[in-house]
């Protein structure tokens, strides 16, 4: 008989629950660990700067150019670092796990997902420090005309784009390390399709399908202003794109609760941002 199955159901949940806390410090201390986040996080930075010092060459281009577009090469690298923290389980280097330890397979999961507060809390770092900057500096130029303004900076709702994007990266990542035999085709198929949707990121914020892109830029449809009501249901788009990959990365009963829910808001909020759409 274990130590574990001597213990009063109060007492086990009690075990299982500091073990998954203490699991997840040890998975976020690991996730710090990996050099994908820190070369995507430097690279960011990178691209931030150089975007920040270009000249304007048209309207909003340094507006889109640094929120959101700034972070797109972090997608690239927590993407690589999720897939492989997924995949630990899957992994025949790794030691088995004790048979008398109080965590399954989706505790390791969850802890793993909520290893993604490094990556996420990064971007949302780079956003802040741009927003504080792009203040300082007095904004930047969108529209033509009268319409013109030279002083537009971004909104609260455009800020919590990053990180919201890295999270949904993130928590496919993790989903598609734990499902998949081999992690590295599965890293290079991932990469490829998120290099899809950053290189060309203007073919995802055209017509009607800027309602479905991962970064969408401001403004849409070739207004002179930034339209709130698209950003903030896009927020809510991607939060829900979040959920549902977190209920994909574990097998209990939330899955489908999850997945299922995550998917609903996905999908109103696809349709809201059309509805609202300015004419």
């Amino acid at each position: 008989m274990t130590a574990t199955a001597l213990l009063t159901p109060f007492e086990r949940d009690a075990v299982r629950r500091d073990s998954l806390v203490e699991l997840a410090r040890i998975e976020t201390a690991t996730m710090l660990t990996r050099a994908s986040i820190w070369i995507g996080f430097v690279v960011s930075v990178v691209v931030a700067v150089t975007g920040a010092l270009a000249d304007e060459e048209w309207s909003a281009q340094k507006y889109q150019s640094l929120v959101p577009l700034a972070i797109y090469p972090m997608t690239l690298t927590t993407f690589v670092a999720g897939v492989r923290a997924g995949h630990r389980d899957r992994s025949h280097h790794g030691a088995p796990l004790s048979e008398d330890a109080p965590l399954d397979g989706d505790d390791r999961a969850w802890a793993r997902l909520a290893s993604l507060i490094v990556p996420v809390g990064s971007a949302a770092l780079l956003t802040i420090v741009i927003s504080v900057g792009s203040r300082i500096e007095g904004g930047f130029w969108i529209g033509e005309g009268t319409a013109r303004n030279d002083r537009a900076t971004h909104s609260i709702l455009e800020l919590l784009q990053p990180p919201l994007v890295v999270a949904v990266v993130g928590a496919a990542a993790i989903a598609v390390g734990r499902a998949v035999v081999r992690s590295g085709p599965a890293i290079v198929l991932g990469v490829v399709a998120l290099f899809m949707t950053g290189s060309v990121y203007w073919m995802w914020n055209a017509d009607y399908v800027y309602a479905t892109a991962l970064m969408q830029i401001q403004p849409v449809e070739d207004l002179d202003a930034v339209h709130w009501p698209t950003v903030g249901l896009h927020d809510l788009y991607l939060v829900g794109l979040a959920a549902g990959f977190c209920g994909l990365a574990v097998r209990g009963p939330v899955r489908r609760r999850l997945a299922l829910g995550g998917a609903a808001i996905a999908a109103l909020s696809v349709v809201a941002q059309l509805v609202v759409a300015p004419q």
